[in-house]
C-alpha cells in the first residue's frame, strides 16, 4: 500500500507512525515543509515544498497513492490535498485543536471542523480527546508510542533531577497556551534544590534565555540523543501546575519518551496521564513541588516498572490500531463504489 504522509513541520508523532508502518511493508512517503527530527531516509521519498505551489504540485506526483495522512496543526493540508485534484482517501491526524485547548468558543478554528468535515477517517492520541471532538466518521486511538529501534537501556551518566521534554513558554505567549509556561513550577522546584532540565523544541534563544536564570535549559538535540539524553534523569514531567483542559486530555509525546528512555513519570495535573501511570505503576501523580519532594523515593520501584512494561508501548506493537482504520476507510470507499 502507498501512503502519503503530509505535515507542516514533519512531527516526531508522524516520523513515528511512519517507521512502523514501513517496518510492515507499507511504501510511505513525506510531503512537508520542513525536515523530520529523524528517519528521514527511511522513507520512500521526501518531498520539501518551500509555498503552496510546490506543495500542490508535489502532492499531485503521488496521485497514485493508495491514501493520504495529514498531521495537523495546521488543518488546511486537508484542503490543498482537495485543491490538487486529489480524491484519494484523507486520514486526518489531530495532534492538537483548539477545542481541546479552550472552552472558549471565540478561539475555535473553523478550519479544524472543515478539515474534518473534508476526511475520511480520524486519529486521535486520546480518549479525552476523541469524545470532546465527537466525529461520526470512522476513527482511531493512536498514542504517540515511540519505535523500539529508539529505547534506550540506562548508561553510567546520571545527572539527576526532573527533565521535562517539549515545548516551555514564556509568560507572553498566547493565553491558549498556558498549560505549557513554566515560569512558576521552575521557580517553586529552584527554591525546593530540585535540578530541572528542560529539553526545549524551540530554538529560540529568547525562550532559552528567560528559563536560564530558574532552571536548566538544553539546547534542541537530534532525536536518537534526546533519547539517550533523558535517561540520564531521576524524572520525567508530564504536567504542570494548576488546571489545564489541554493537559487533562492529552496524551503526548513526551510521556512515551521518558519509558523510552528508562526513566519514570511525574504526571502533575494530567488526567490523562495520571490514569494511564496509575494502571501501570511507572511514575506519580502529583499536584504539588512538596509532594515530589516527598515521594522522590518512590523512584526506583516506579524505574523498575517501567522496564517491566514498556515493551507493550512500542508504536510497532500498536501500529495494527492504525492499520485497522486504513483498511476500514479503504473498504467503505470501495464499497460505496460498488453499491
Amino acid at each position: 500500500m502507498k501512503v502519503v504522509k503530509v505535515g507542516n513541520h514533519c512531527c516526531i508523532r508522524l516520523v513515528k507512525e511512519a517507521v512502523a508502518l514501513i517496518s510492515k511493508g507499507y511504501e510511505v512517503h513525506l510531503v512537508g515543509f520542513h525536515k523530520p527530527n529523524a528517519c528521514e531516509e527511511d522513507f520512500a521519498s521526501f518531498s520539501l515544498c518551500q509555498n503552496n505551489r510546490q506543495l500542490l504540485d508535489t502532492l499531485r506526483l503521488h496521485k497514485d497513492a493508495d491514501l493520504f495522512h495529514v498531521h495537523t496543526e495546521p488543518y488546511h493540508l486537508v484542503m490543498a490535498i482537495r485543491e490538487a485534484g486529489i480524491t484519494k482517501p484523507i486520514i486526518l491526524d489531530m495532534h492538537d485543536s483548539m477545542e481541546w485547548r479552550t472552552d472558549d468558543p471565540a478561539k475555535h478554528v473553523g478550519e479544524e471542523r472543515l478539515a474534518i468535515s473534508m476526511s475520511d477517517g480520524l486519529v486521535f492520541p486520546s480518549k479525552m480527546c476523541r469524545d470532546i471532538t465527537n466525529p461520526s466518521l470512522p476513527h482511531c486511538i493512536l498514542p504517540p508510542y515511540v519505535n523500539e529501534r529508539f529505547y534506550k537501556l540506562l548508561d553510567h551518566l546520571r545527572l539527576g533531577g526532573i527533565a521535562l521534554n517539549g515545548k516551555a513558554d514564556p509568560p507572553k505567549e498566547y493565553d491558549f497556551m498556558d498549560y505549557c509556561k513554566y515560569e512558576k513550577l521552575a521557580k517553586e522546584l529552584k527554591e525546593a534544590q530540585i535540578p530541572f532540565h528542560i529539553y526545549t523544541v524551540w530554538q529560540n534563544t529568547e525562550h532559552l534565555k528567560f528559563y536560564e536564570a530558574i532552571s536548566l535549559p538544553k539546547p534542541t538535540l537530534p532525536y536518537n540523543s534526546l533519547l539517550k539524553s533523558l535517561g540520564h534523569h531521576d524524572w520525567g514531567l508530564c504536567g504542570n501546575l494548576g488546571q489545564f483542559k489541554e493537559w487533562d486530555v492529552a496524551m503526548p509525546n513526551k510521556l512515551f519518551e521518558y519509558l523510552a528512555a528508562g526513566i519514570p513519570v511525574i504526571a502533575m495535573n494530567c488526567k490523562s496521564v495520571e490514569e494511564f501511570v496509575q494502571e501501570h505503576q511507572v511514575g506519580i501523580c502529583v499536584k504539588s513541588v512538596q509532594e515530589i519532594k516527598d515521594r522522590w523515593d518512590e523512584r526506583f520501584k516506579c524505574q523498575a516498572n517501567v522496564f517491566k512494561t514498556r515493551q507493550k508501548f512500542t508504536m510497532e506493537n500498536n501500529i495494527s490500531i492504525l492499520e485497522k482504520l486504513y483498511a476500514e476507510v479503504l473498504n467503505g470507499r470501495n464499497n460505496a463504489g460498488n453499491s
